[in-house]
C-alpha cells in the first residue's frame, strides 16, 4: 500500500486501512503503546509514532507523512516510482484535445511548432531560485516524489522566486474568513488550499511566507493532482493556476487548457520557459538532483 494521505491525530479521528496498516506495523516492530488495532487514528497511535519517530532519528511530531510511512514500510526509493510510470509516455508526442503537440526531453518540454523555447537572456531567475531555496526544494521534492524542475518552475512563475510575495483575491475580507481569496509565498499556494492539501487547519499567512513551509505546501498541492497530470509540465502548471485541467477553446490559448488570464496561454507559456531554463542550468553546472526527470533522461 502507498503512501495516500497525512496522518495525524485529530478530531474527527483519520479513520482507514492506511491507519489500520500503520497500527499493525508499529506492533510488529514491538511499538505496544499503540494498542489494539482499530483503525483509528487516536492518541495511543500518535504516541506510537512519537516513539518510532525518535528511535529512527525522524521528526517527532506524531503524524504520518511520507518520510514516516516510507520509514515504518521500508520504502527506500520514496514516491520516484510516480515518475519512473510516466516518463515514457512524456517524451513521445501528446497534446491536450486540440492543442498543440509537444513531448519532454533532456533539454526540458519540446513543442512541435517552435522547440525548445526559453526566456531570453541568461537563466538568471532559475539559478537563484536553485541557490536560494535549493535544499528545501531537494527536501520536499524526495518527500513528496515531485520532480524540482515543477517545483522551480512553479516558483519562478508565481512569484519569480519572492518569499513574501501576498496575493489577495477579489472578495478578500480576512485569512480567517476567506482562505480561498488569499495567497502567500514563494509557490502562492492558497491558504485554504495549504490547509487542505496538508490536512493542517493551523496553518496561517505567516507560516506560508517561511520559504521551506511554502514549498512544502506547494509540492504537497502538485502531488495531489499527479493523477491528473502524471506531472507533465503544462498540465501541472494549468492545474496549479486554475485547480484543475479544463478545456479552454480560445484561438489564443495554444495549450488549450484553462489558466489566468483566461482564454490566454500566458501561464503556461512561462512556466514551460523557466523549465527549460532550469534544465539548461542543471546540464551546464552537471547537477544530477535526485528526484528529477533530467536525472533519468540524462
Amino acid at each position: 500500500m502507498q503512501f495516500t494521505r497525512y496522518l495525524k491525530y485529530k478530531f474527527p479521528m483519520p479513520k482507514g486501512e492506511d491507519v489500520l496498516r500503520v497500527q499493525l506495523r508499529l506492533l510488529e516492530l514491538g511499538y505496544k503503546q499503540v494498542g489494539e488495532p482499530d483503525g483509528k487514528y487516536g492518541a495511543a497511535t500518535e504516541g506510537a509514532v512519537r516513539a518510532f519517530q525518535k528511535d529512527r532519528q525522524l521528526t517527532v511530531d506524531g503524524i504520518v507523512g511520507p518520510i514516516t510511512w516510507n520509514a515504518l514500510f521500508d520504502v527506500t526509493d520514496g514516491q520516484t516510482h510516480k515518475i519512473e510510470q510516466v516518463i515514457d509516455e512524456l517524451k513521445e508526442h501528446h497534446r491536450y484535445q486540440d492543442s498543440i503537440q509537444w513531448r519532454l526531453q533532456k533539454a526540458g518540454v519540446e513543442t512541435e511548432e517552435s522547440g525548445i523555447e526559453r526566456t531570453r537572456g541568461k537563466p538568471v531567475t532559475v539559478s537563484r531560485v536553485w541557490s536560494e531555496f535549493g535544499n528545501s526544494i531537494e527536501k520536499w521534492a524526495k518527500e513528496f516524489g515531485v520532480p524540482v524542475e515543477l517545483i522551480v518552475a512553479t516558483i519562478c512563475t508565481e512569484t519569480s522566486g519572492d518569499p513574501n510575495a501576498v496575493r489577495e483575491e477579489p472578495h478578500y475580507v480576512s485569512d480567517e474568513a476567506t482562505p480561498n481569496k488569499i495567497s502567500a509565498g514563494l509557490m502562492q499556494t492558497l491558504l485554504s488550499t495549504a490547509r487542505s492539501t496538508l490536512e493542517d487547519g493551523t496553518i496561517t499567512r505567516e507560516w506560508l511566507l517561511e520559504p521551506s513551509n511554502s514549498i512544502k505546501a506547494g509540492t504537497s498541492y502538485i502531488a495531489s493532482q499527479w493523477k491528473k497530470t502524471h506531472f507533465d509540465p503544462p498540465k501541472v502548471a494549468c492545474a496549479y493556476n486554475a485547480g484543475g485541467i479544463y478545456y479552454n477553446d480560445s484561438e489564443e490559448n495554444r495549450w488549450k487548457m484553462r489558466q489566468y488570464p483566461i482564454g490566454t496561454s500566458h501561464h503556461a507559456d512561462r512556466f514551460v520557459k523557466w523549465y527549460n531554463d532550469f534544465n539548461f542550468v542543471l546540464k551546464s553546472e552537471k547537477i544530477r538532483p535526485e528526484v528529477s526527470f533530467y536525472s533519468l533522461l540524462a
